[in-house]
């Protein structure tokens, strides 16, 4: 009865090891996976929005940060982990390098052009998306002054949408933006004020 007693324990513990093992290789993949996928989108990015595309911008949109969140409670974590709560918010910024604020309208159609550039990628690395935040700088900047930055946020299903109905372009879009925006259960946000690196998500 000792011995086999003894023989459990030792299966269970060696089941346990190798579980661990798998757990932090995964975890150092998934955490080094993040930099490259920030590339990856930005290269993106650059074929579809870059200088003499016709996107008008003097620099390609990048990508700023891609943050990992809890989909329950929002709180934070440096990089993603193995469980379904948690999902990621990739943050892309626009720079229109103009005094005035842009319109709405215009300010749409590059967040349309920016998810159909990106979320491909995404979707083709099966990446659980909580939401895009498309941030845009404006404004006079300086030593003393600096310009504004507004970020619109978009759902992931508005985005899909955005690729796969034909008939669903950034007016459309525009308008589903506006409605969600008056939702306090959606993720979805239309210009408000850009976050911080520190900030809660």
């Amino acid at each position: 009865m000792p011995g086999s007693l003894v023989a459990v324990l030792g299966v269970v513990a060696a089941l346990l090891s190798g579980l661990s093992i798998a757990m932090v290789v995964r975890h150092r993949r998934r955490r080094h996976a993040r930099p490259e996928l920030a590339n990856a989108l930005d290269d993106r990015l650059a074929d579809a929005m870059g200088p003499g595309t016709g996107s008008h911008l003097e620099r390609s949109p990048a990508v700023r940060r891609i943050a990992v969140v809890d989909v329950d409670d929002g709180s934070r974590d440096e990089y993603p982990g193995d469980g379904d709560r948690q999902a990621i918010v990739p943050t892309v910024r626009v720079d229109f390098e103009t005094t005035d604020a842009p319109g709405m309208k215009l300010v749409l159609e590059y967040v349309a052009d920016v998810l159909e550039a990106i979320q491909p990628e995404l979707e083709a690395r099966n990446e659980r998306v909580h939401r895009y935040d498309i941030e845009f700088t404006f404004g006079p900047g300086g030593l003393i002054v600096s310009g504004e930055c507004r970020r619109v946020s978009v759902a992931p299903e508005l985005a899909d949408r955005l690729l796969e109905d034909e008939r669903y372009g950034a007016f459309e879009l525009l308008r589903d933006v506006e409605r969600a925006d008056r939702d306090d259960d959606s993720p979805t946000v239309l210009w408000d004020d850009c976050r911080s690196s520190a900030d809660r998500h």
